[in-house]
């Protein structure tokens, strides 16, 4: 069974990475993260960092992510499964992943997000009691690599 060395739930919805956004000021063009995105990753940042009271992890690790969606009306209705279900649409699963990496980093649990050899995601709607979240766990990994 896995250990967790951190376990956090972002509340609200689930925000993917945007795509770098470019402006023109004279000659020189700069690249910023749109103001959602951004926005969303300094809050979620702030509440990891609240939760995580050590240095950054060292070393290579683990981290799974469940980004729970909004359930649509369509799904409300009473023949519908009252448990989670599947969430195909947009944002993408590795944009969330992205988004929720970086604001690891940005919170000072991982030094960097190349130090995630495993990452595993699940994209699913909300149950009919629950809200939208995003569930982060993390864990070291042994240093040895992998086996087979």
């Amino acid at each position: 069974m896995q250990t967790w060395q951190f376990e956090c739930v972002i509340p609200g919805p689930p925000i993917g990475k945007g795509r770098p956004r470019a402006t023109k000021m004279g000659n020189h063009v700069r690249l910023y993260t749109p103001k959602r995105t951004a926005d969303w990753e300094r809050s979620s940042a702030l509440i990891m960092r609240n939760e995580w009271r050590s240095a950054p992890l060292d070393g290579v690790c683990r981290v799974d992510v469940v980004a729970v969606f909004p359930r649509p009306k369509r799904l409300m209705r009473k023949k519908d499964p009252q448990h989670r279900v599947w969430h195909s649409s947009k944002p993408d699963i590795d944009n969330v992943c992205k988004s929720a990496l970086d604001s690891m980093v940005m919170a000072g649990i991982i030094r960097d997000d190349t130090q995630v050899v495993i990452l595993t995601a699940k994209s699913v709607y909300a149950s009919k009691d629950e809200g939208p979240c995003v569930e982060l766990k993390l864990s070291a990994i042994d240093c040895e690599g992998p086996s087979g």
